[in-house]
């Protein structure tokens, strides 16, 4: 596969991983607003997009980022460092803080509980917002490199 055509796929991972969360988000916002319990609804879907879209894309986008340093020699500047780093905060941060919150939220067995566990989910889920565009800013600027 030719660099440009991994440059594209990394890219568009990039922007889908980014994508997944930030509509989920936004939905959780909208589902908060209409009702006290919305948080909720909004947090399932937070995790299943980024179960069922935003993993793979992260995926994806390792691969590509990978594949384009060994294959054609780019150079391991900071700014890939720092991207690499940045990805693996959002993606095991994600991983670690969020799917433990999402599995206890089903086993939850009050209210106030539930809407605790959703509200930290809905966090998590804007962090890695802030994480992954700032990964894309540096890897689009390559500062330092």
């Amino acid at each position: 596969m030719s660099y440009d055509a991994l440059k594209v796929i990394h890219t568009l991972a990039a922007y889908v991983w980014l994508g997944s969360l930030f509509g989920s988000l936004i939905f959780a916002t909208i589902q908060t607003r209409r009702s006290p319990n919305g948080v909720l609804t909004g947090a399932v879907a937070i995790v299943r997009f980024s179960t069922r879209v935003g993993l793979p894309a992260a995926v994806i986008l390792l691969i590509a980022g990978l594949w384009m340093m060994m294959g054609y020699g780019v150079a391991n500047g900071t700014w890939i460092s720092a991207g690499f780093v940045l990805w693996l905060l959002a993606a095991l941060g994600g991983s670690a803080l969020m799917h433990p919150a999402a599995r206890r939220l089903r086993n939850a067995t009050s209210d106030t509980e539930a809407i605790a566990l959703a509200r930290r989910i809905v966090l998590i889920g804007g962090a890695e917002i802030i994480l992954v565009a700032i990964a894309i800013w540096v890897m689009g600027a390559r500062p330092g490199g």
